[in-house]
């Protein structure tokens, strides 16, 4: 089977709806019932010797049937049960035992099954929105006020790669990892509105060239149709999200985020994240 690189964390979705039938090859259709779950990670690798943490970690869940689309977003400072380590925070997993132990990590958590991963270098999706000419987001005045690369702007505003980097890993507001999985949410659905411009096309074979060369993924070629009928056009709006929440504590000077076990099973059953 290939395995192909990406670059981009923030466009996991972008990546979803031009990869597929472009890139994908290789392994044979698995048994996923009525529903596939993939496991979308964003991981800042500075390079191959340090892979990282897993800054991004979401789940999209596509119903075959209804062809019903949920996102669930895990944040990283989530402090569970690592697959073969113990107790910590759920991005450790990846630089432990990489994707089988953040699969299983994140299966555990979560129990429910994981049938695909998308694997995203979080260094590197910058890449992608300097060749689409920016991005644009809606800027709040707080966010404008501590990010400095922003120059004070608010509103609706296009940012450039650097900017939109510095937007998606600001953390620092009254939210914390939440509301940078929030921006990360905002920055997806901005990525995808500014690929599928009409101006944008002429584009495409160097936005698929950058994928092409940075993204791991596992999903087979038969799954393609599949996966192609359920996104194109899609809307992050309209999919159904959530984020895991809980409470926030400091264990031995180490912030986590202890997760609502309650809330958490309430997330899962919404979302139709099993069978």
């Amino acid at each position: 089977m290939k395995k192909l690189h990406i670059i981009g964390i923030i466009c996991l979705i972008l990546i979803l709806i031009i990869a597929l039938g472009i890139f994908l090859v290789g392994s044979p259709k698995k048994d996923t019932g009525d529903r596939i779950n993939i496991l979308l990670l964003g991981v800042d690798a500075r390079d191959l010797q340090h892979p990282g943490n897993t800054d991004s970690i979401s789940i999209i869940s596509i119903d075959k049937n209804t062809k019903e689309v949920s996102l669930l977003s895990i944040p990283r400072d989530s402090r569970v049960k690592i697959s073969g380590r113990g107790i910590d925070k759920i991005n450790s997993a990846y630089p432990y035992g990489g994707l089988n132990a953040t699969i299983s990590t994140v299966e555990d958590f979560l129990g429910i099954k994981i049938d695909y991963y998308i694997l995203v270098n979080f260094q590197e999706f910058k890449n992608i929105v300097d060749t689409l000419g920016g991005i644009y987001i809606d800027i709040s005045a707080n966010e404008s006020s501590q990010i400095p690369e922003l120059n004070g702007a608010t509103g609706l505003t296009k940012l450039n790669g650097d900017q939109t980097l510095a937007y998606a890993r600001f953390r620092f507001d009254s939210q914390g990892d939440v509301g940078r999985v929030k921006r990360h949410q905002k920055i997806i659905q901005a990525i995808t509105n500014e690929f599928l411009k009409p101006a944008n096309l002429g584009k495409a074979p160097t936005v698929l060239s950058q994928l092409n060369s940075n993204v791991h993924t596992d999903i087979p070629l038969l799954e393609t149709s599949v996966l192609e009928q359920l996104l194109q056009g899609f809307n992050l709006d309209k999919g159904k999200t959530a984020i895991i929440s809980g409470n926030w504590t400091t264990i031995n000077g180490i912030v986590y985020l202890i997760p609502n076990n309650e809330t958490k099973e309430q997330m899962v059953n919404e979302l139709g994240l099993r069978d």
